[in-house]
């Protein structure tokens, strides 16, 4: 996990903490199964809805980047385009296919089999500029889909004030149903913020902050391999990659 991850995590708990000071040596007054059963359960049915199971598991694997991102930086990928550029000027196009076996990103390994097959540039700059744009799509629609439950988190936590309001009405009488309904009407509202505020919109802003870096990387890998297959020097490989990588970066701090 990312160290400012987990330090956001660590800073959201303290302030609850220091904010209601009951918390600390009565939690259980906080907790309310009926009440977060309807927020996040009625949360993810209104997703489901909307997506599909496939959707869900895709969904899935993207948020476990969040806790262990295994795509390497931009500036790794400079690095290893050097050192496949320094290999492909001793060697043939065709021995390339040796380095893409040992190399883990797969879709750097996808440009170097493209290289190595022989095929035109113009073809393998194609290919390598539609995956990186159907993985933009992609990721776009999962932080889209994360944002929506944001939205729908507060709306099931109203729904459920409403429920325990009509509760606390039904029977005004007794008191044991009014702190039930009480309790339901005031926790389905604080944990549909807190889920909206502390678990779902943060959540899609980290995906957006990692998709823009690996789609960035896989930018800087697209120069790269069509540099390698022209058979540029390493020096002039990584001078370029590397202003690249920069004046993309530029653009990226603008456009937040």
């Amino acid at each position: 996990m990312e160290f400012n991850v987990f330090a956001g995590i660590l800073i959201a708990i303290v302030s609850i903490l220091i904010g209601a000071p009951d918390m600390r040596t009565d939690i259980g007054v906080y907790l309310n199964l009926e009440a977060f059963i309807m927020v996040l359960g009625g949360t993810f049915a209104s997703s489901l809805i909307s997506s599909s199971f496939k959707e869900f598991k895709y969904m899935g694997a993207a948020l476990k980047t969040v806790v262990k991102n295994n795509q390497i930086t931009p500036v790794e990928a400079v690095r290893k385009l050097v050192e496949i550029s320094e290999e492909a000027q001793r060697s043939s196009r065709q021995n390339i296919v040796k380095t893409a076996e040992g190399v883990g990103d797969g879709y750097l390994k996808r440009g170097l089999q493209l290289v190595a097959a022989g095929l035109e540039k113009e073809f393998i700059d194609r290919a390598l500029f539609t995956d990186i744009n159907e993985i933009n799509k992609r990721h776009t629609k999962y932080i889209s889909k994360i944002r929506t439950m944001g939205s729908f988190a507060p709306m099931f936590g109203m729904a459920g004030t409403v429920i325990g309001v009509i509760q606390v009405l039904k029977n005004v009488t007794d008191i044991e149903n009014i702190v039930s309904g009480m309790a339901l009407a005031l926790l389905t509202t604080l944990y549909g913020l807190f889920m909206t505020s502390i678990l779902f919109l943060p959540l899609a802003n980290k995906l957006k902050e990692n998709s823009q870096k690996e789609i960035v990387t896989k930018q800087i890998i697209r120069e790269g391999i069509l540099m390698i297959y022209d058979k540029e020097i390493p020096l002039k490989v990584e001078k370029y990659l590397m202003a690249f990588l920069k004046s993309t970066e530029k653009e990226n701090d603008k456009s937040k």
